[in-house]
């Protein structure tokens, strides 16, 4: 699949959001009055990756499709290696220098927390056994979870009938959100455990990316294709984003469905509208390359930053926000030329054919 204009842009920002979260510049912001309460959502770290969440869907369900196309079938084998060489050797150098540290230079990781991110099972944790610094791989927790049965599912859709598969997605993306607003409210059970980040709820939003892939990539949704190309398309994605601003008296899991509905409605926008002024501006050069970088970064973000600004008297890691910030800004963009492109170029041996760019695939990650 080409490269799709304006993806990088977004993956830039939704990077942004999280690590603007983790250095507390948006807590001091709203203290200082500076950020209204309405409009702090709208740029959250949370948002940051429920945008990562959609982008994720939508890549890597159009890749499926594109492969089925091309073939006639999707190779589970291939998927799962290609997914793995992305985002195992990463993933685990971090863990293993979170471990390091963790054992000979400050107790920054709990063991349990420990075992739950080798496990890819942060999205479960218990509260009493979070550890900040990698309070992050929550999102990785959801998305391998993801992918493990939809690319099956996926196929087994292909095998039966094509059309029966987006019904039966929109359903279940209904009836996990459906059961996150309900869940959200069971007090006893969110107090134990971060109950919005199981992978039954978080994944309904990478679900709903997989279904705008379904609709954008196939011929028979010609009328919901035509509206998402059009103006109204982007108005109305525009204004389910910011609803908050005028809105914000709503309980928490309907500003996100809405928030998370403008923001697939803009990605489907943008696929249908490349030569746009807003798709111009996404490509601008530094932006998208923060986004090509953008795996990289939400690792070592968590690493030199954790997910706050907090430290406790004496801590030597992680170390201030500000060091943090400079160390993240350096080792990003060498991880993803020296380290992660080795395997990106392993993982293209996997794919069916070739495409434009050998990380389209990716770079769905905040994932990928």
């Amino acid at each position: 699949m080409d490269k799709i204009r304006g993806f990088d842009g977004l993956r830039a920002l939704s990077v942004l959001f999280v690590i603007l979260t983790h250095l507390g510049v948006y807590a001091t912001a709203q203290s200082a009055g500076w950020l209204p309460e309405t409009a702090a959502p709208i740029i959250s770290g949370t948002t940051g990756v429920q945008i990562f969440f959609v982008l994720s869907g939508f890549l890597i369900t159009s890749l499926l499709i594109g492969e089925h196309r091309a073939t006639g079938t999707i190779s589970l084998k291939g998927f799962y290696i290609r997914r793995a060489l992305r985002i195992l050797p990463l993933y685990f150098l971090c863990l293993v220098l979170t471990w390091f540290v963790d054992v000979f230079v400050w107790p920054v990781a709990s063991d349990p927390a420990l075992i739950f991110a080798a496990t890819f099972n942060t999205s479960f944790i218990p509260r009493e056994w979070y550890s900040s610094i990698l309070g992050h791989t929550w999102s990785l927790s959801v998305e391998e979870h993801f992918y493990i049965v939809w690319p099956a599912a996926l196929l087994l859709a292909y095998r039966f009938s094509y059309g029966r598969a987006l019904r039966h997605l929109l359903i279940g993306s209904a009836i996990s959100l459906a059961l996150l607003a309900v869940a959200l409210r069971i007090e006893a059970l969110d107090d134990a455990y971060f109950l919005a980040r199981w992978s039954i709820f978080a994944g309904a939003w990478i679900a709903l990316g997989c279904a705008a892939a379904i609709i954008v990539n196939g011929g028979e949704y010609r009328g919901a294709n035509a509206f998402l190309a059009s103006h109204w398309a982007l108005a109305l994605a525009v204004a389910l984003f910011l609803h908050s601003l005028v809105l914000g008296f709503l309980p928490k899991p309907l500003d996100e469905i809405l928030r998370v509905g403008g923001a697939v409605l803009l990605v489907c926008w943008i696929v249908r509208n490349q030569k746009t002024r807003l798709v111009e501006a996404l490509e601008y050069g530094p932006l998208a390359y923060l986004g090509k970088i953008s795996y990289g970064l939400y690792m070592w973000q968590g690493f030199f930053l954790a997910t706050g600004p907090g430290r406790a008297p004496g801590q030597l890691w992680p170390l201030n926000p500000g060091l943090g910030l400079i160390l993240l800004c350096v080792v990003a963009p060498l991880s993803y030329h020296f380290f992660e492109k080795r395997f990106l170029r392993l993982s293209a041996a996997y794919r069916h054919s070739a495409p434009s760019r050998p990380d389209a695939e990716t770079r769905t990650a905040p994932a990928a």
